[in-house]
């Protein structure tokens, strides 16, 4: 899906009218960049928080270390390294400029969910068809009633917007510690 469609969908919500001019400078501007900025928000939100983006690369090892610019995207999380040659798992230390080895390999393999880069409005959504046009929609206009100060219809649209959540199956509970009891 485009994030055109999605952000029309939103607009259609919203009662804002929008044509095909909006959508053909270079640089957007009014209604449509703000929709555009709104839709980013939404993405990194759904992607960092309920749905991670999961991605699988072979990166080379410097002198016991792969520098986060050498990933293709921005890393968010690791979940596993391991060794290209012989599949086994390598340990690792997180570092602030990138992943330590303590073992000595050429190269690894590593699984890692990432944070989506911006977009143009041209361009396909990151979530593809595992997220609903109408779910991201729902974020969109929640988020530019925030915005707009619109506060009461703010609420109705996060609320949408969390059922859709709750709905796809991807909204988390709420964490809850048990109350202590003292003898």
């Amino acid at each position: 899906m485009r994030i055109k469609e999605v952000v029309l969908l939103a607009a259609e919500l919203l009662g804002i009218e929008l044509s095909e001019e909006d959508f053909k400078e270079e640089l957007l501007q009014g209604e449509a960049a703000t929709l555009l900025q709104c839709y980013h928000l939404i993405e990194n939100e759904v992607a960092l928080d309920y749905f991670p983006l999961k991605r699988t690369d072979v990166l080379g090892v410097k002198e016991g270390k792969t520098a986060y610019t050498e990933f293709p995207c921005a890393p968010v999380a690791v979940c596993s390294v391991r060794d290209k040659e012989t599949g086994a798992k390598v340990r690792y230390t997180v570092g602030y400029d990138g992943l330590r080895f303590r073992e000595p390999v050429k190269s690894v393999e590593i699984e890692y969910t990432y944070a989506p880069e911006k977009r143009g409005i041209g361009d396909e959504t990151a979530f593809g068809e595992n997220i609903s046009p109408r779910l991201l929609a729902f974020g969109i206009a929640s988020e530019y009633c925030l915005i707009a100060h619109r506060y009461a219809d703010g609420k109705m649209w996060g609320e949408r917007y969390r059922d859709a959540l709750r709905a796809a199956g991807i909204l988390r509970r709420a964490l809850s510690v048990r109350s202590r009891r003292w003898v």
